[in-house]
């Protein structure tokens, strides 16, 4: 017996009933703590859901839709506008408190357990335009009553303590078949009305976040600005262009309106500045931009393109992850093939241009260049000729006087700058108008044609091989320009910098 053993320390125990009767104590007190903390109702957060659902949520099955964070801003206005397209619809919002509201299950938060609450509900700003920011439910609850069957819907979006590529969705419904319908419809109106369509959007390499998703503001760009020779500019026009005026006939014919074009050609002939003409005269075409770790988005992007076509799909500089695979281990390069299964798993249904654009085609992957349907184009973008440098010139100059100077006067840069690029060129205005301000203290700034010129020599020098190789400009060989750098053996440089104001 318990009540008749020594323990060593010269006093007795207690007997045994004693103990049972203090250890009977000891277990109310746990369970009154444990009251504390665990509501066996599930605390203010299931009673209000109760109440709203006319039932136990607990008892309810939660259903989850997940949805890429860059579309936090569509589907709290497809929320917002829910409510407009039926009178009879209604809408409460709470908040959710507590430290495990962020990355726990809806039905976990209702056991009671986890200490959460209703409180004021968080919010996040948005861009939804290039200038203008809206304020989203970063975490909150929606009370909805269709047609007075009610619905709760708990909407999380990602932040700095729970960074997620995905926002949340968890439906909880009476009616299971009325929950999906509502769901349906909600990314439904979040298409519709997407604040991405008709947007130049680039994408970061993140994947975090809201998505790394910036808006860009649509170039303003006139035929004139872009100097290419004129068949070249037809070819890029007729398959970007054309077949987006013509797509009704060509749907009509059963012909396939997904396209993909290629730019190729040295770094700083103007690649870029050609795809900018492009974007500005597509008005309201839907538009993502990836270079860069943000090819990681490419089936992301893919999918927005099909949702929110017509589209274009820029893919800057793609030998970076399009080299040829025989250079690499067998199997290599897992981020070519899932923007090659990407392109070709669009099918031909779809109103979509891939705009792909390179400084090393020699390298380009054979299955991404040859296969149709993939690049159905590929068009060379070459340093400019004698009337292209004219041309430049004045575009780049007019600011300063060239555009009134004639060809005569303009003939020695025109000469000195052979096979040199649109960047090149570009630098020898600029250097030519610094001449020009060292010699003209006062008064509206003029370059000439001999200030020119000089500009052309000085970065003609040795001193400048440097800057030469960087902007695409030509070598020397005792003296004398020699032919253009093959773009095979080019080093990649800079594409030609953006005219004022954004991409």
């Amino acid at each position: 017996m318990l009540g008749a053993m020594e323990d060593g320390s010269g006093l007795r125990p207690l007997p045994e009933e004693e103990l049972r009767r203090l250890a009977a104590g000891m277990q109310q007190i746990v369970r009154d703590l444990h009251l504390l903390v665990h509501d066996p109702t599930g605390g203010e957060l299931v009673r209000r859901l109760g109440q709203h659902l006319g039932s136990d949520p607990r008892q309810l099955p939660v259903v989850t839709h997940e949805f890429p964070m860059a579309q936090l801003v569509d589907i709290d206005a497809a929320l917002a506008a829910w409510t407009e397209e039926a009178d009879d619809r209604r809408k409460e919002l709470l908040g959710i408190t507590g430290p495990h509201r962020r990355g726990t299950p809806l039905s976990e938060l209702l056991t009671g357990d986890l200490g959460v609450g209703v409180g004021p509900v968080d919010y996040v700003d948005c861009a939804d335009s290039p200038d203008t920011t809206r304020s989203c439910v970063r975490i909150g609850l929606f009370l909805l009553s269709d047609r007075g069957r009610p619905l709760a819907l708990l909407l999380r979006g990602s932040d700095r303590q729970n960074p997620s590529p995905s926002g949340q969705l968890e439906l909880i419904a009476a009616d299971p078949d009325h929950g999906r319908a509502f769901l349906s419809e909600v990314i439904r109106i979040s298409v519709e009305r997407s604040v991405l369509r008709g947007q130049v959007l680039a994408f970061g390499g993140s994947r975090n976040g809201y998505g790394g998703l910036r808006f860009i503001r649509r170039p303003v760009m006139a035929r004139s600005e872009l100097v290419l020779p004129e068949a070249t500019l037809d070819q890029i026009e007729r398959h970007v262009l054309g077949i987006a005026e013509l797509r009704s006939r060509l749907r009509e014919a059963g012909q396939h309106l997904k396209r993909g074009v290629l730019l190729y050609g040295p770094p700083g002939t103007g690649k870029t500045h050609t795809v900018r003409y492009l974007l500005a005269q597509m008005p309201g075409v839907t538009t993502f931009i990836l270079s860069g770790e943000a090819y990681r988005n490419i089936s992301y992007v893919c999918g927005l393109a099909r949702s929110l076509q017509p589209a274009v799909v820029i893919l800057e500089d793609v030998d970076l992850v399009a080299a040829d695979r025989s250079f690499g281990p067998p199997g290599g390069n897992p981020l070519l093939f899932e923007v090659l299964n990407h392109i070709d798993g669009l099918g031909d249904d779809v109103d979509v241009t891939f705009l792909l654009t390179t400084n090393r085609v020699d390298i380009l992957e054979r299955a991404l260049a040859e296969r149709p349907g993939r690049v159905d184009a590929a068009v060379p973008i070459e340093a400019p000729d004698p009337e292209g440098r004219v041309r430049l010139f004045r575009l780049y100059g007019g600011a300063v006087g060239l555009g009134q100077l004639g060809e005569a006067d303009l003939e020695p840069a025109v000469a000195a700058t052979e096979g040199c690029t649109a960047t090149y060129l570009r630098e020898v205005v600029r250097r030519a108008a610094l001449i020009a301000a060292e010699g003209q203290p006062t008064g509206p700034l003029r370059v000439d044609g001999p200030a020119l010129a000089r500009a052309a020599t000085e970065l003609l020098d040795d001193r400048a091989a440097l800057t030469r190789a960087i902007l695409g400009g030509l070598a020397r060989e005792g003296g004398r320009p020699a032919p253009p750098v093959p773009p095979s053996h080019r080093k990649p440089g800079p594409e030609l910098p953006p005219p004022p104001g954004d991409w």
